[in-house]
């Protein structure tokens, strides 16, 4: 049986692929069709990927999190990434769009934070102080 790390950090990686392939393909070739400059296409498209990046660094980490000397802390990190994109989308999404489901990448992120703190290991809780 996997590790739920490894499982959750699977469905991370496998949500930074999707986020890589399906947005250059979707978001990123119609950020290339439209009439701008090309600094800020370059800056766009940078910025997309460089949450790519870091969607993946976050299912790594996530991974890591039983080799990790202070796993809880690790995962609040973690989780508070996760729950800070997620907090972003869902504010963008009901201030810019008016809906709550246009853009439900908000409801992926918060599953993965909560799916993080699942999945952290606390053989360690005495020993971090934690209750």
């Amino acid at each position: 049986m996997l590790a739920r790390t490894t499982i959750v950090g699977l469905i991370g990686g496998a949500t930074a692929l999707i986020h890589g392939v399906a947005g250059q393909l979707t978001s990123i070739q119609a950020l290339n069709q439209a009439n701008l400059a090309a600094n800020p296409r370059l800056e766009l498209v940078a910025t997309w990927h460089m949450l790519t990046i870091q969607l993946a660094w976050l299912a790594y980490q996530v991974w890591r999190l039983g080799q990790h000397p202070r796993p809880i802390e690790q995962a609040r990190a973690i989780t508070g990434q996760y729950l800070a994109y997620s907090a972003l989308w869902l504010i963008l999404s009901l201030v810019v769009a008016g809906q709550l489901w246009l853009a439900p990448q908000w409801l992926l992120l918060a599953a993965l934070a909560g799916l993080t703190w699942w999945a952290t290991p606390r053989t360690n809780l005495i020993k971090q102080g934690a209750h």
